[in-house]
């Protein structure tokens, strides 16, 4: 997305409709930043700066200046959402052929070992004018919810994301890290046969060994014991990280070293693997921004969430993706299944169940 060089009209006293960033932080906090935005290759050293890139990370300026901003509450999204009603969506949804010759190419690579796991992901699509202006409108309908997740939002120049991510990739404090491994799905109603899933607790497993491995690398790791997170309706496992970092190391390091997250990238995270993965992301037309990083830095504080469970758009189309981990044990059909029962809970936090 390119730098916007002024801010679209705004279309009433109270609504906001110009370019904005907002985001949602694990603290509850929420922050509005408002364009036209200056593009910058790092953050500015006070007050805040938005984290914003692609899956591959290939921007070369991905921090967003705002002109200005504001923490706001729940409510006041209420007030700078326009009135214009969502219209009704009509979705094409994602092609089982594709999905099953990627399936069957990681089994593939898997048994030759090149990987032990890749999360490719597919995305139904609908046309719409203008989804830009409905985006606020889309986040105020995600509230309430639960504080397992964080609301996001971005719209530059018609194009951008919404959505409501359980992970959050890091959180800088000082000289302290937090992150989370995140992996295996279920219906909230199957908890007790999640917990006892091996093929759920071996894929949990492998993101968490590549997590201590990234982390060993930054400072002394501190690790929780595995439990289950409920983000309404769906739940994970869950393993919380805590770094005391053994030296300063800039954000865009970080960012890095952690991302893509095992839970939405490859075991191990190889050239090859990578490489791999591009080719099914771009086969199943999945949104670059897809499991991307998203974040906000506060003076000397910074928080990001991984891009997932949300909306991407453009000028005419809203694109939903969903990504599921394929390991050992996989089975195409219930990863399919997997695959269509994220795509329903999106649908359900916004709305959009018509």
């Amino acid at each position: 997305m390119d730098k916007p060089s002024s801010a679209p009209e705004i279309k009433g006293s109270n609504s906001l409709s110009e370019d904005f960033a907002l985001i949602e932080l694990s603290d509850r906090r929420i922050f509005l930043g408002k364009g036209p935005f200056n593009r910058e290759s790092t953050p500015a050293p006070t007050g805040i700066s938005f984290y914003v890139n692609d899956f591959n990370l290939s921007e070369t300026c991905p921090w967003y200046i705002p002109t200005s901003y504001e923490q706001i509450k729940a409510d006041d999204i209420d007030q700078l959402a326009n009135d214009v009603p969502i219209p009704k969506i009509l979705w094409n949804d994602p092609d089982h052929t594709d999905f099953r010759e990627c399936f069957d190419l990681i089994s593939k690579l898997r048994e030759d070992g090149v990987l032990q796991k890749a999360v490719p992901a597919v995305t139904s699509t609908a046309s719409i004018s203008d989804p830009s202006q409905h985006c606020l409108r889309l986040v105020k309908s995600s509230f309430p919810h639960l504080e397992s997740l964080s609301s996001y939002a971005f719209s530059v120049e018609g194009s951008g994301f919404v959505g409501l991510s359980p992970e959050q990739i890091f959180k800088l404090e000082s000289s302290k890290l937090h992150t989370m491994a995140l992996a295996g799905t279920a219906n909230s109603e199957d908890n007790v046969f999640f917990e006892k899933d091996s093929k759920e607790q071996h894929e949990h497993q492998l993101v968490v060994e590549s997590i201590r491995r990234r982390l060993g690398d930054l400072g002394r790791v501190e690790e929780s014991e595995r439990q289950t997170l409920d983000i309404g309706g769906m739940v994970h496992f869950l393993s919380n990280f805590t770094v005391s970092l053994n030296e300063v190391r800039s954000i865009d390091e970080i960012i890095k070293s952690l991302h893509p997250t095992p839970a939405l990238g490859t075991v191990p995270r190889t050239t090859e693997a990578s490489n791999a993965l591009n080719q099914f992301r771009n086969k199943l037309k999945v949104p670059p921004m897809f499991g991307s990083p998203f974040g906000i830095k506060i003076d000397d504080f910074f928080e990001a969430f991984v891009l997932i469970r949300g909306l991407f758009f453009n000028e005419n189309t809203i694109h939903l993706p969903t990504g599921c981990g394929i390991v050992r044990g996989s089975e195409v059909d219930n990863e399919w299944d997997e695959l269509a029962f994220k795509r329903r809970w999106v649908k359900s936090s916004f709305g959009l169940n018509q």
